[in-house]
């Protein structure tokens, strides 16, 4: 293995000609990941005798974003103000995973730290909004999106900021004064931009009469000949049920299309988008507007699953591609100090997984304790020193860990591999998308479409791809082809039902539709919907993240 070239997965998302072939998805890169390539820069953070044997590149190896050192590499990622260093000096040294990359061959979307405010994470002056306090904040994070971001999210107030469990920190009573606030901050980030980054304009809402208002509210800020014509914003974020209620979202396509609002805007981000099935209908959405209205225009994607999913301690063990199951399987990880100093190979395949033993994972042993006849009648304590002749290795506060075997850096370990797992299994699922479509281009009409039960494989095409993907790739088609907005929404309306049927669960910023489970696969987990993957601000990670020294 030793000095194996990097696996590049960015070379799958474009065709024989250099086109992007696919919607893009963005790992939400987690600060603690990115903090151990940064440290090991400066310092020999993780020590020379806990780097893996395999890694021959070292701790730069897990950087996806060098295509010359990374095992694996990948160009795109999408970073958080929210749980950035927003100290510019600081943050080129603390950030230089994402901060020193090579800007030619990677591409950074910045998130702008809106849920982190209106959560408290980022501290943020609610009483005086439009005043010095506050302003320092906006000025730094828009100077932190410069420097930091090819293509930023412009600052919104998410609507739930207005609730009862917010309203009381926020001061917000409506869902007009969320608006009312981010059209605020649009206005002062346009007005004070630096021209280093693009401007992505974001869309909020929970049904249509709302996405409706807040679009109306906000579009000024990216109409070339309106008020901020010249420095208007070059993109859309889409949030809200913008991102997961289908028919809203093709609704709001087809009025960017009939008002020029598509034209001359290269990027549609869709936040905290995680399920396979989607990554296919974004797709085949990006092929009928590069085919019809823009062909520069790309779609994105972000999650933050890997890291979530690490720091409740699971692993990614593979993918699943039929008709009836299609999700990425996570299972319970590893984690036993019986396994300190095995060289059993990690089990799970990833360009991570595949350089580790067991050893890698498990650091803490379980030393050698006392018989019970040493301890003289006391009761073994697995936490005090006394009662073992061979203490176990102590982690960083000079204690023994109660539970588990992983440190830190395990963590870290493990984030690799799942990141890499979940490019692999977005990227997998559409490619078979693109088999199945060639497959079955002369049988599929969406008009056709029916309502099944969950076991009911007579309308299925495929072995590999569900039926609600063929058929909306068809829908898509037919869609981007209507003469006009009239057309296309009355088409929207009469396949309201197979639209529906292709909601997702709960994602950052929608209305709760479904479970954890519905976004993944989860073996021998207890309490799994507890975890919320598509929450940006998950509290086991966010602890990594605040006590990575310990």
């Amino acid at each position: 293995m030793k000095n194996n070239p990097p696996v590049d997965l960015t070379s799958i998302q474009t065709d024989k000609d250099g086109k992007l072939r696919y919607a893009v998805y963005l790992p939400a890169i987690s600060s603690f990941y990115s903090t151990y390539v940064a440290k090991q820069r400066l310092e020999e953070f993780v020590p020379k005798d806990r780097i893996p044997a395999g890694f021959d590149r070292g701790i730069e190896g897990m950087n996806f974003l060098n295509p010359e050192q990374g095992y694996f590499t990948y160009k795109y990622g999408l970073y958080s103000a929210g749980h950035a260093q927003l100290d510019l000096n600081k943050s080129l040294t603390q950030e230089s995973m994402i901060q020193q990359r090579d800007r030619n061959n990677t591409m950074i979307l910045g998130d702008s730290g809106g849920y982190q405010i209106g959560k408290g994470v980022l501290k943020f002056d609610w009483l005086d909004f439009e005043g010095d306090s506050a302003n320092k904040t906006r000025q730094q994070i828009l100077e932190w999106l410069e420097v930091t971001a090819d293509w930023s999210m412009m600052l919104d107030v998410p609507t739930w900021a207005c609730d009862h469990i917010h309203s009381p920190k926020t001061g917000l009573k409506t869902f007009e004064d969320c608006l009312d606030k981010t059209r605020f901050n649009n206005k002062y980030f346009l007005d004070n931009r630096l021209g280093q980054t693009k401007w992505l304009n974001v869309l909020q809402g929970s049904d249509w009469e709302t996405a409706e208002k807040w679009y109306n509210g906000v579009k000024e800020f990216s109409d070339p000949k309106g008020p901020y014509a010249g420095r208007e914003a070059e993109g859309w974020a889409f949030g809200g049920a913008n991102m997961c209620k289908m028919d809203i979202t093709l609704k709001r396509l087809m009025t960017l299309r009939d008002e020029g609002l598509l034209e001359g805007k290269n990027w549609i981000h869709f936040l905290g988008t995680a399920q396979l099935d989607w990554s296919c209908y974004l797709t085949s959405i990006q092929r009928q507007i590069r085919k019809h209205i823009n062909e520069e225009l790309t779609i994105s994607f972000d999650c933050a699953s890997p890291f979530i999913a690490t720091a409740h301690g699971l692993v990614y063990t593979n993918a699943v591609h039929t008709p009836k199951r299609w999700s990425v399987i996570m299972d319970k990880a590893p984690d036993n100090k019986a396994l300190a100093g095995s060289d059993i190979p990690f089990p799970f395949e990833s360009e991570i997984g595949r350089r580790l033993t067991m050893a890698d994972i498990a650091y803490y042993n379980l030393g050698k304790r006392k018989t019970d006849a040493e301890l003289k009648g006391a009761k073994f304590d697995h936490l005090n020193p006394e009662h073992y002749h061979v203490v176990p290795r102590l982690n960083k506060l000079g204690k023994i860990p109660n539970k588990t075997s992983w440190d830190s850096f395990a963590y870290a370990l493990m984030m690799g591999h799942n990141v890499y797992c979940h490019i692999v299994a977005v990227q997998r699922a559409q490619q078979l998308m693109d088999i199945e479509i060639e497959k079955t281009r002369n049988k599929i009409n969406w008009r056709a479409w029916k309502k099944v039960k969950s076991g009911d494989m007579s309308d299925e095409y495929s072995d590999w791809v569900p039926r609600n993907i063929l058929y909306f790739d068809r829908f898509v088609e037919d869609l981007f082809n209507t003469p006009d907005k009239a057309t296309a929404f009355a088409m929207i309306e009469q396949a309201g039902p197979f639209l529906r049927s292709l909601e997702g669960a709960r994602l950052q910023g929608g209305p709760k539709q479904n479970t954890f489970n519905n976004l993944f696969e989860i073996e021998q987990v207890t309490n799994a919907e507890e975890i919320d993957l598509a929450n940006p601000d998950d509290d086991e990670l966010r602890a990594l993240e605040e006590n990575l020294e310990v």
